[in-house]
Protein backbone atom coordinates (compact mmCIF):
# COMPACT_ATOMS: atom_id res chain seq x y z
CA UNK A 1 0.00 0.00 0.00
CA UNK A 2 1.32 2.99 -0.74
CA UNK A 3 2.11 6.04 1.84
CA UNK A 4 0.20 8.42 2.03
CA UNK A 5 1.95 11.85 1.73
CA UNK A 6 1.03 14.38 4.81
CA UNK A 7 1.86 17.68 5.15
CA UNK A 8 2.19 20.40 7.80
CA UNK A 9 0.13 23.28 7.08
CA UNK A 10 3.37 25.50 5.94
CA UNK A 11 4.54 22.74 3.97
CA UNK A 12 1.40 22.49 2.44
CA UNK A 13 0.61 26.59 1.74
CA UNK A 14 4.12 26.65 0.70
CA UNK A 15 3.20 23.50 -2.04
CA UNK A 16 0.54 25.38 -3.05
CA UNK A 17 2.14 28.85 -3.38
CA UNK A 18 4.97 27.27 -5.75
CA UNK A 19 2.16 25.35 -7.47
CA UNK A 20 -0.16 28.28 -8.36
CA UNK A 21 3.30 30.08 -9.35
CA UNK A 22 3.66 27.96 -11.96
CA UNK A 23 1.20 29.29 -13.83
CA UNK A 24 2.87 32.10 -14.65
CA UNK A 25 1.46 35.77 -15.06
CA UNK A 26 -2.12 36.43 -15.54
CA UNK A 27 -4.06 39.93 -16.53
CA UNK A 28 -7.34 39.65 -14.83
CA UNK A 29 -9.86 42.55 -15.59
CA UNK A 30 -11.87 43.91 -12.28
CA UNK A 31 -13.80 46.56 -10.22
CA UNK A 32 -11.92 48.04 -7.53
CA UNK A 33 -13.72 47.29 -4.30
CA UNK A 34 -11.47 48.07 -1.52
CA UNK A 35 -8.22 49.95 -1.74
CA UNK A 36 -5.38 50.58 0.34
CA UNK A 37 -1.74 52.22 0.60
CA UNK A 38 0.19 50.70 3.73
CA UNK A 39 3.06 53.42 4.84
CA UNK A 40 3.05 54.57 1.32
CA UNK A 41 5.06 50.81 0.37
CA UNK A 42 2.26 48.10 -0.04
CA UNK A 43 -0.69 48.25 -1.93
CA UNK A 44 -3.34 46.26 -1.38
CA UNK A 45 -6.41 45.97 -3.55
CA UNK A 46 -9.42 43.94 -3.92
CA UNK A 47 -11.10 43.26 -7.07
CA UNK A 48 -14.55 42.15 -7.95
CA UNK A 49 -17.12 40.94 -10.87
CA UNK A 50 -20.86 40.28 -11.12
CA UNK A 51 -19.88 36.55 -9.18
CA UNK A 52 -16.89 37.22 -7.30
CA UNK A 53 -13.58 38.70 -6.03
CA UNK A 54 -9.81 38.71 -5.75
CA UNK A 55 -7.49 39.91 -3.07
CA UNK A 56 -4.25 41.69 -5.36
CA UNK A 57 -0.63 42.78 -3.19
CA UNK A 58 1.84 45.23 -4.90
CA UNK A 59 4.44 47.41 -3.98
CA UNK A 60 4.19 51.23 -4.54
CA UNK A 61 7.70 51.55 -6.35
CA UNK A 62 7.00 49.03 -8.82
CA UNK A 63 2.87 50.08 -9.58
CA UNK A 64 3.07 53.57 -11.51
CA UNK A 65 0.42 55.84 -10.87
CA UNK A 66 -0.47 53.84 -7.77
CA UNK A 67 -1.90 57.06 -6.35
CA UNK A 68 -4.73 57.75 -8.90
CA UNK A 69 -6.31 54.29 -7.88
CA UNK A 70 -9.44 54.10 -6.34
CA UNK A 71 -12.83 52.46 -5.89
CA UNK A 72 -15.57 51.94 -8.43
CA UNK A 73 -12.53 52.03 -10.91
CA UNK A 74 -12.79 48.96 -13.84
CA UNK A 75 -8.24 47.73 -14.22
CA UNK A 76 -6.19 45.35 -15.86
CA UNK A 77 -4.05 43.87 -13.09
CA UNK A 78 -1.00 42.12 -14.13
CA UNK A 79 0.51 39.64 -12.01
CA UNK A 80 1.28 36.13 -10.42
CA UNK A 81 -1.02 33.98 -7.88
CA UNK A 82 0.47 33.08 -5.07
CA UNK A 83 -1.09 31.47 -1.56
CA UNK A 84 0.67 33.69 1.72
CA UNK A 85 2.39 30.73 3.59
CA UNK A 86 1.92 32.13 7.26
CA UNK A 87 -2.27 32.48 6.69
CA UNK A 88 -3.09 30.54 3.54
CA UNK A 89 -4.31 33.39 1.73
CA UNK A 90 -4.85 33.47 -1.79
CA UNK A 91 -4.06 36.81 -3.79
CA UNK A 92 -2.29 37.70 -6.79
CA UNK A 93 1.17 39.68 -6.88
CA UNK A 94 0.66 42.39 -9.21
CA UNK A 95 3.91 44.23 -10.90
CA UNK A 96 1.51 46.37 -12.71
CA UNK A 97 -2.36 48.19 -12.64
CA UNK A 98 -4.02 49.63 -15.68
CA UNK A 99 -6.95 51.42 -15.53
CA UNK A 100 -9.06 49.67 -18.29
CA UNK A 101 -12.12 51.78 -20.39
CA UNK A 102 -12.64 54.61 -21.00
CA UNK A 103 -14.35 55.99 -18.21
CA UNK A 104 -11.43 55.04 -15.62
CA UNK A 105 -8.87 56.24 -18.18
CA UNK A 106 -10.57 59.19 -18.36
CA UNK A 107 -10.71 59.42 -14.92
CA UNK A 108 -7.19 58.85 -14.52
CA UNK A 109 -6.19 61.50 -16.99
CA UNK A 110 -7.86 63.85 -15.13
CA UNK A 111 -6.75 62.99 -11.81
CA UNK A 112 -3.27 62.73 -13.00
CA UNK A 113 -3.60 66.24 -14.75
CA UNK A 114 -4.57 67.98 -11.58
CA UNK A 115 -1.98 66.41 -9.57
CA UNK A 116 0.80 67.35 -12.27
CA UNK A 117 -0.39 70.92 -13.02
CA UNK A 118 -0.71 71.51 -9.27
CA UNK A 119 3.41 70.47 -8.82
CA UNK A 120 3.99 73.18 -11.00
CA UNK A 121 4.79 70.75 -14.14
CA UNK A 122 3.10 72.49 -16.43
CA UNK A 123 4.00 76.08 -16.22
CA UNK A 124 5.15 78.08 -19.00
CA UNK A 125 7.83 79.84 -17.00
CA UNK A 126 9.98 76.62 -16.47
CA UNK A 127 9.61 75.53 -20.60
CA UNK A 128 13.02 76.05 -22.36
CA UNK A 129 13.45 77.04 -25.80
CA UNK A 130 14.42 74.79 -28.61
CA UNK A 131 17.68 76.13 -30.58
CA UNK A 132 16.70 78.44 -33.54
CA UNK A 133 18.84 75.67 -35.80
CA UNK A 134 19.01 72.30 -34.00
CA UNK A 135 21.45 70.39 -35.42
CA UNK A 136 21.44 67.01 -33.51
CA UNK A 137 18.17 65.47 -32.32
CA UNK A 138 17.12 62.03 -30.52
CA UNK A 139 13.73 60.61 -32.28
CA UNK A 140 12.18 58.65 -29.86
CA UNK A 141 8.71 56.62 -31.67
CA UNK A 142 7.96 53.05 -32.92
CA UNK A 143 9.99 51.34 -35.67
CA UNK A 144 8.66 51.52 -39.38
CA UNK A 145 5.86 53.21 -37.65
CA UNK A 146 3.88 56.26 -39.58
CA UNK A 147 4.78 58.77 -37.76
CA UNK A 148 8.05 58.04 -38.02
CA UNK A 149 8.15 58.88 -42.01
CA UNK A 150 6.23 61.57 -41.43
CA UNK A 151 8.32 63.18 -39.29
CA UNK A 152 12.07 62.38 -40.66
CA UNK A 153 10.08 63.33 -44.70
CA UNK A 154 9.59 66.97 -43.26
CA UNK A 155 12.68 67.28 -41.61
CA UNK A 156 14.81 66.61 -44.63
CA UNK A 157 12.53 68.86 -46.80
CA UNK A 158 12.32 71.77 -45.01
CA UNK A 159 16.30 71.45 -43.64
CA UNK A 160 19.01 69.07 -44.39
CA UNK A 161 22.71 68.14 -42.72
CA UNK A 162 20.69 67.38 -39.67
CA UNK A 163 21.86 64.16 -37.94
CA UNK A 164 19.08 62.34 -36.02
CA UNK A 165 19.97 59.84 -33.62
CA UNK A 166 16.30 57.08 -33.45
CA UNK A 167 15.88 55.05 -30.65
CA UNK A 168 12.88 52.51 -31.59
CA UNK A 169 10.11 51.90 -28.65
CA UNK A 170 6.64 50.61 -28.28
CA UNK A 171 3.86 53.49 -28.27
CA UNK A 172 1.49 51.30 -27.34
CA UNK A 173 0.76 48.06 -24.91
CA UNK A 174 1.69 46.86 -21.68
CA UNK A 175 5.85 47.50 -21.77
CA UNK A 176 5.24 50.86 -23.75
CA UNK A 177 5.83 53.67 -21.43
CA UNK A 178 8.60 52.08 -19.89
CA UNK A 179 10.43 51.33 -23.13
CA UNK A 180 9.57 55.14 -23.86
CA UNK A 181 11.15 55.73 -20.06
CA UNK A 182 14.20 53.67 -21.33
CA UNK A 183 14.81 56.25 -24.24
CA UNK A 184 14.69 59.02 -22.32
CA UNK A 185 17.36 57.72 -19.83
CA UNK A 186 19.22 56.66 -22.71
CA UNK A 187 19.67 59.95 -24.56
CA UNK A 188 20.21 61.97 -21.13
CA UNK A 189 23.68 59.44 -20.38
CA UNK A 190 24.91 58.90 -23.48
CA UNK A 191 24.14 61.54 -26.26
CA UNK A 192 24.66 65.78 -26.39
CA UNK A 193 21.28 66.81 -28.01
CA UNK A 194 20.19 70.03 -28.95
CA UNK A 195 16.43 68.68 -28.62
CA UNK A 196 14.57 65.40 -28.13
CA UNK A 197 11.14 64.37 -30.14
CA UNK A 198 8.67 62.15 -28.77
CA UNK A 199 6.20 61.23 -32.22
CA UNK A 200 3.61 58.79 -32.75
CA UNK A 201 -0.02 58.52 -34.61
CA UNK A 202 -3.24 59.62 -33.34
CA UNK A 203 -5.71 56.65 -31.37
CA UNK A 204 -8.03 56.23 -28.55
CA UNK A 205 -7.70 57.26 -25.51
CA UNK A 206 -6.47 53.55 -24.20
CA UNK A 207 -3.82 53.49 -27.71
CA UNK A 208 -2.41 56.89 -25.82
CA UNK A 209 -2.36 55.19 -22.47
CA UNK A 210 1.17 55.49 -22.83
CA UNK A 211 1.68 59.05 -23.25
CA UNK A 212 -0.61 59.59 -19.86
CA UNK A 213 1.42 57.32 -17.77
CA UNK A 214 3.46 58.96 -14.60
CA UNK A 215 6.44 57.94 -15.23
CA UNK A 216 6.88 58.90 -18.43
CA UNK A 217 5.80 62.09 -18.00
CA UNK A 218 8.53 62.89 -15.34
CA UNK A 219 10.79 61.19 -17.70
CA UNK A 220 9.85 64.48 -20.37
CA UNK A 221 9.88 66.58 -17.33
CA UNK A 222 13.36 65.59 -16.02
CA UNK A 223 14.49 65.48 -19.48
CA UNK A 224 18.21 67.49 -20.01
CA UNK A 225 17.39 68.57 -23.20
CA UNK A 226 14.23 70.58 -24.47
CA UNK A 227 11.68 68.28 -25.32
CA UNK A 228 9.37 68.25 -28.86
CA UNK A 229 5.85 66.37 -28.24
CA UNK A 230 3.80 65.43 -31.28
CA UNK A 231 1.24 62.72 -30.07
CA UNK A 232 -2.18 61.79 -32.10
CA UNK A 233 -3.78 63.69 -35.09
CA UNK A 234 -4.54 67.58 -34.13
CA UNK A 235 -7.32 67.19 -31.56
CA UNK A 236 -5.73 64.51 -29.06
CA UNK A 237 -4.26 65.86 -25.77
CA UNK A 238 -2.16 64.15 -23.94
CA UNK A 239 -0.44 64.85 -20.44
CA UNK A 240 3.03 64.21 -22.09
CA UNK A 241 2.00 67.18 -24.51
CA UNK A 242 1.22 69.64 -21.64
CA UNK A 243 5.03 69.25 -19.86
CA UNK A 244 7.05 68.63 -23.16
CA UNK A 245 8.88 72.40 -23.86
CA UNK A 246 6.71 72.57 -26.86
CA UNK A 247 4.07 71.17 -28.22
CA UNK A 248 3.34 69.99 -31.56
CA UNK A 249 -0.38 68.53 -33.01
CA UNK A 250 1.34 65.51 -35.25
CA UNK A 251 4.01 64.42 -36.12
CA UNK A 252 5.10 66.08 -39.43
CA UNK A 253 3.84 69.30 -37.25
CA UNK A 254 6.66 68.85 -34.47
CA UNK A 255 9.05 68.64 -37.53
CA UNK A 256 7.54 71.72 -39.39
CA UNK A 257 8.14 73.57 -35.31
CA UNK A 258 11.92 72.17 -34.81
CA UNK A 259 13.55 73.43 -37.60
CA UNK A 260 13.09 76.37 -40.17
CA UNK A 261 12.66 75.40 -43.85
CA UNK A 262 14.93 76.76 -46.28
CA UNK A 263 13.34 79.15 -47.71
CA UNK A 264 12.43 80.86 -44.70
CA UNK A 265 16.34 81.01 -43.72
CA UNK A 266 17.21 82.32 -47.43
CA UNK A 267 14.88 84.88 -46.60
CA UNK A 268 16.06 86.17 -43.39
CA UNK A 269 19.22 86.11 -44.94
CA UNK A 270 18.14 88.77 -47.33
CA UNK A 271 16.38 90.45 -44.90
CA UNK A 272 19.63 91.14 -43.22
CA UNK A 273 22.07 92.08 -46.23
CA UNK A 274 18.94 94.83 -47.07
CA UNK A 275 19.12 96.24 -43.56
CA UNK A 276 22.93 95.87 -43.67
CA UNK A 277 22.57 98.01 -47.35
CA UNK A 278 20.33 100.50 -46.10
CA UNK A 279 22.19 101.49 -43.07
CA UNK A 280 25.64 101.69 -45.15
CA UNK A 281 23.56 104.19 -46.93
CA UNK A 282 21.95 105.97 -44.27
CA UNK A 283 25.35 106.29 -42.58
CA UNK A 284 26.69 107.83 -46.09
CA UNK A 285 24.21 110.32 -46.61
CA UNK A 286 24.81 111.34 -43.31
CA UNK A 287 28.02 112.40 -43.67
CA UNK A 288 27.08 113.84 -46.48
CA UNK A 289 24.48 116.47 -45.05
CA UNK A 290 27.88 117.15 -42.39
CA UNK A 291 30.22 117.73 -45.53
CA UNK A 292 27.48 120.32 -46.94
CA UNK A 293 27.25 121.82 -43.47
CA UNK A 294 30.53 122.18 -42.66
CA UNK A 295 30.72 123.85 -46.65
CA UNK A 296 28.15 126.13 -45.68
CA UNK A 297 29.96 127.46 -42.95
CA UNK A 298 32.83 128.01 -44.21
CA UNK A 299 31.25 129.42 -46.90
CA UNK A 300 29.43 132.03 -44.06
CA UNK A 301 32.68 132.40 -42.92
CA UNK A 302 34.11 133.85 -45.62
CA UNK A 303 31.30 136.44 -46.21
CA UNK A 304 31.73 137.68 -42.79
CA UNK A 305 35.41 138.32 -43.21
CA UNK A 306 34.71 139.70 -46.82
CA UNK A 307 32.20 142.02 -45.41
CA UNK A 308 34.95 143.33 -42.77
CA UNK A 309 36.83 144.22 -45.43
CA UNK A 310 34.50 146.16 -47.35
CA UNK A 311 33.72 147.88 -44.65
CA UNK A 312 37.07 148.66 -43.77
CA UNK A 313 37.76 150.08 -47.49
CA UNK A 314 34.40 152.35 -47.09
CA UNK A 315 35.91 153.60 -44.07
CA UNK A 316 39.03 154.80 -45.86
CA UNK A 317 36.85 156.03 -48.42
CA UNK A 318 35.11 158.32 -46.89
CA UNK A 319 37.73 159.70 -44.73
CA UNK A 320 39.97 159.72 -47.56
CA UNK A 321 40.76 163.38 -47.55
CA UNK A 322 41.00 163.92 -43.69
CA UNK A 323 43.77 160.70 -44.00
CA UNK A 324 45.21 161.53 -47.15
CA UNK A 325 48.36 161.97 -45.56
CA UNK A 326 47.98 159.15 -43.52
CA UNK A 327 46.97 157.10 -46.30
CA UNK A 328 50.19 158.07 -48.58
CA UNK A 329 52.47 157.28 -45.91
CA UNK A 330 50.55 153.58 -44.86
CA UNK A 331 49.86 152.76 -48.39
CA UNK A 332 52.75 150.56 -48.02
CA UNK A 333 51.86 148.87 -44.79
CA UNK A 334 48.57 148.20 -46.42
CA UNK A 335 49.60 146.88 -49.51
CA UNK A 336 51.78 144.45 -47.42
CA UNK A 337 48.99 144.17 -45.26
CA UNK A 338 46.69 143.06 -48.25
CA UNK A 339 49.09 140.55 -49.55
CA UNK A 340 49.59 138.90 -46.13
CA UNK A 341 45.78 139.00 -45.58
CA UNK A 342 45.51 137.59 -49.24
CA UNK A 343 47.92 134.78 -48.74
CA UNK A 344 46.76 133.53 -45.53
CA UNK A 345 43.26 133.48 -46.81
CA UNK A 346 44.20 131.71 -49.17
CA UNK A 347 46.30 129.33 -46.93
CA UNK A 348 43.32 128.47 -45.29
CA UNK A 349 40.85 127.87 -48.05
CA UNK A 350 43.63 125.05 -49.33
CA UNK A 351 43.62 123.27 -45.72
CA UNK A 352 40.20 123.12 -45.71
CA UNK A 353 39.74 122.05 -49.25
CA UNK A 354 42.33 119.70 -48.54
CA UNK A 355 40.28 118.60 -44.99
CA UNK A 356 37.13 118.00 -46.90
CA UNK A 357 38.85 115.91 -49.78
CA UNK A 358 40.30 113.71 -46.92
CA UNK A 359 36.76 113.09 -45.62
CA UNK A 360 35.14 112.67 -48.84
CA UNK A 361 38.17 109.83 -49.74
CA UNK A 362 37.36 108.38 -46.01
CA UNK A 363 33.61 108.31 -46.78
CA UNK A 364 34.63 106.50 -50.31
CA UNK A 365 36.04 104.10 -48.22
CA UNK A 366 33.02 102.81 -46.33
CA UNK A 367 30.96 101.91 -49.80
CA UNK A 368 30.82 98.32 -49.58
CA UNK A 369 30.55 97.81 -52.99
CA UNK A 370 33.76 99.85 -54.05
CA UNK A 371 35.55 97.93 -51.24
CA UNK A 372 33.92 94.28 -52.91
CA UNK A 373 35.30 95.70 -56.66
CA UNK A 374 38.52 95.96 -55.10
CA UNK A 375 38.69 92.27 -54.78
CA UNK A 376 37.49 92.01 -51.51
CA UNK A 377 34.14 89.85 -50.43
CA UNK A 378 31.90 89.19 -47.16
CA UNK A 379 31.89 85.39 -46.32
CA UNK A 380 28.28 84.58 -44.22
CA UNK A 381 27.75 81.45 -42.42
CA UNK A 382 24.61 79.23 -42.36
CA UNK A 383 23.32 81.35 -39.90
CA UNK A 384 23.67 84.59 -41.25
CA UNK A 385 26.38 86.00 -39.63
CA UNK A 386 29.68 87.44 -40.86
CA UNK A 387 32.40 85.15 -40.72
CA UNK A 388 35.35 87.07 -38.90
CA UNK A 389 37.59 83.81 -37.73
CA UNK A 390 37.57 80.12 -38.43
CA UNK A 391 36.08 79.29 -34.52
CA UNK A 392 32.36 77.87 -34.83
CA UNK A 393 33.53 77.41 -38.43
CA UNK A 394 33.13 72.84 -39.01
CA UNK A 395 34.27 71.13 -41.87
CA UNK A 396 31.32 70.45 -44.08
CA UNK A 397 29.41 73.73 -42.93
CA UNK A 398 27.65 75.62 -46.10
CA UNK A 399 28.69 79.02 -46.50
CA UNK A 400 27.70 82.10 -48.92
CA UNK A 401 30.61 84.47 -50.26
CA UNK A 402 29.00 87.96 -51.29
CA UNK A 403 31.20 89.79 -54.03
CA UNK A 404 30.46 93.07 -55.51
CA UNK A 405 28.69 90.70 -58.97
CA UNK A 406 27.19 88.89 -56.78
CA UNK A 407 26.89 85.42 -54.39
CA UNK A 408 28.37 81.93 -54.54
CA UNK A 409 27.74 78.97 -52.26
CA UNK A 410 29.84 76.50 -51.07
CA UNK A 411 30.74 74.16 -48.27
CA UNK A 412 33.92 74.22 -46.46
CA UNK A 413 36.43 71.05 -47.06
CA UNK A 414 38.76 71.90 -45.02
CA UNK A 415 39.83 74.07 -42.33
CA UNK A 416 43.45 75.55 -41.46
CA UNK A 417 45.34 78.00 -38.75
CA UNK A 418 47.54 80.96 -40.36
Amino acid sequence: MEEEKIFQVSEFNEFISIYLGAVGKVVIEGEISECNVNQGKWIFLKIKDDVASVDVFGITFQISGYTLLEPGMLVHIYGIPRLYKKTGRFSVYADQIIPAGEGALRLTFEKLKKKLEDEGLFDEQRKRLIPEFPERIGLITAKNSRAYGDFVKVLNHRMGGLKIFFYPVNVQGRDSAQSIIRAFNYFNQKRSLDAVVLVRGGGSLEDLQSFNDEGVVRAIFSSKVPVVCGVGHEDDLTIADLVADLRASTPSNAAELLVKSKAEVLLAIKYHIQTIDEKLMNSLNNNNDKIRGWVHSLARIIGDQTSVVRSTVAKFTNNFVLFKREITNLRQNVYVLKERISRDADFWLKQQQAQIENLIRFLNSFDVQKILKRGFSITFSGEGKVIKTIKGIDRGSGITTKLFDGKIGSRVLSISKK
